[in-house]
């Protein structure tokens, strides 16, 4: 038996359910246990290899045919730095985000995006530059499941800064799947 979902035959063979039922399963799963990410700063300097896990779900797919996985995240990256040395002046920061997927124990990153912010002045009339950012970093990403019951998670990892901080945070993170199979 086959059903038409959105006009496109999904080839389904789920034999509980009646013709006049629709034939696609949605479901949506909600992060557990958000962290925020409080960056470790060392007289101004951002401490190397931090690594933070910020929220993750778990997805059943298990009884799905076809299962697509669509993931929305959203937080806030906050910091304030300053660069008061010499007449360039230089304040960067570059995380890396990424969505893993954990099944049986097994870890593999699905994808990954950048957050670079950089700021360069350079001038003989400019003694500093002081940066204040709260800012939205949010990622929409959908991907073809395989069957079976998995936790995703965010991390966010340091990558490379400049100038002298006062404060580095990754702050509300949420993340969410919305399943789908036919």
């Amino acid at each position: 038996m086959s059903f038409v979902v959105n006009g496109r035959n999904c080839g389904c063979r789920n034999f509980n359910v009646q013709p006049s039922k629709p034939a696609a399963k949605i479901f949506l799963e909600c992060g557990f246990n958000p962290q925020d990410a409080i960056f470790a700063i060392d007289d101004g300097s951002v401490e190397r290899n931090q690594t933070f896990v910020l929220d993750r779900v778990v997805v059943d797919t298990t009884r799905l045919y076809k299962p697509q996985i669509k993931f929305d995240f959203s937080s806030l990256v906050v910091f304030e730095a300053s660069d008061e040395q010499g007449r360039e002046h230089e304040v960067e920061v570059n995380l890396l985000f990424k969505l893993e997927r954990v099944c049986n124990g097994v870890v593999e990153c699905v994808s990954s995006w950048n957050y670079l912010k950089e700021y360069y002045v350079e001038g003989d009339n400019i003694d500093e530059i002081e940066i204040e950012i709260s800012e939205p970093f949010t990622v929409t990403f959908c991907e073809k499941g395989c069957p079976g019951c998995c936790e995703y998670r965010m991390t966010v990892e340091g990558i490379d800064f400049e100038g002298e901080f006062d404060i580095l945070y990754v702050a509300k993170p949420s993340l969410s799947a919305l399943v789908q199979g036919c």
